[in-house]
């Protein structure tokens, strides 16, 4: 399987942009930090679908599982495994130890993307692009501190509504002593009005543990909007 990132070339125009100031940087990045906020503000719970595929060249091994994952508000992610199969070592350290640290960094974080402030990154607005038909602004990320959940890289900002289309790069820390510092590449699409994640694919060569790689479908979402006047 090849990575997603490099097939991304038919469907990612790029194009030269004029030398970027730090007030338009400012301007970018504080815009999608109120497009992050207000789907805070507004989402009042959601649930869907996450399937879970991996796979370990080196040893053979292949697993997969679903869980559904509720979303509250004022309570962060719950969930509830719906199906397992394969290797047991891969749900054991790779699947279960991801929904469990989802779950506590929700209770953090209280919403997804909510990483992309200016106090986890420096940001620098490097160009425009199309992707998916949609025109983004390019934000490189750089990580203000070593931590695994955030990524050095690129995140594609949707220029009409400021939305997170799509982020790849490789984590600040390595994840562990085996998996080091896979490529991450997440996608989003639009449902009622915000942007939710729809896929994140991550893939990692190394010496000791060859080609590994792991892909989440997030599906079936079920939103419930706060009403207007508790907003």
């Amino acid at each position: 399987m090849k990575l997603r990132g490099a097939v991304l070339l038919p469907f990612l125009l790029l194009w030269a942009a004029p030398e970027t100031g730090s007030d338009q940087t400012r301007v970018v990045v504080e815009s999608m930090m109120h497009a992050i906020a207000a789907r805070f503000d507004q989402v009042q719970s959601y649930t869907r679908l996450q399937h879970y595929s991996a796979s370990d060249d080196r040893f053979g091994l292949k697993a997969e599982m679903v869980a559904r994952i509720h979303y509250d508000h004022s309570k962060g992610k719950t969930f509830e495994i719906v199906s397992r199969s394969g290797s047991t070592l891969l749900q054991s350290r790779v699947f279960d130890a991801l929904l469990h640290d989802e779950v506590e960094t929700s209770k953090l974080l209280a919403h997804e993307s909510g990483l992309l402030t200016t106090h986890n990154y420096s940001f620098r607005l490097t160009g425009q692009a199309v992707l998916a038909g949609r025109r983004c602004y390019l934000l490189e990320l750089n990580p203000l501190r070593r931590d695994k959940h955030l990524l050095q890289g690129r995140a594609w900002v949707d220029t009409e509504d400021y939305g997170v289309v799509h982020i790849e790069g490789r984590p600040a820390e390595s994840l562990s002593f085996w998996i080091g510092k896979p490529v991450i590449i997440q996608d989003f699409e639009k449902l009622s009005g915000f942007w939710f994640a729809s896929r994140r694919h991550s893939v990692t060569n190394g010496v000791l543990t060859g080609l590994s790689e792991l892909t989440v479908e997030y599906t079936d979402y079920q939103i419930r909007l706060k009403p207007p006047d508790a907003q």
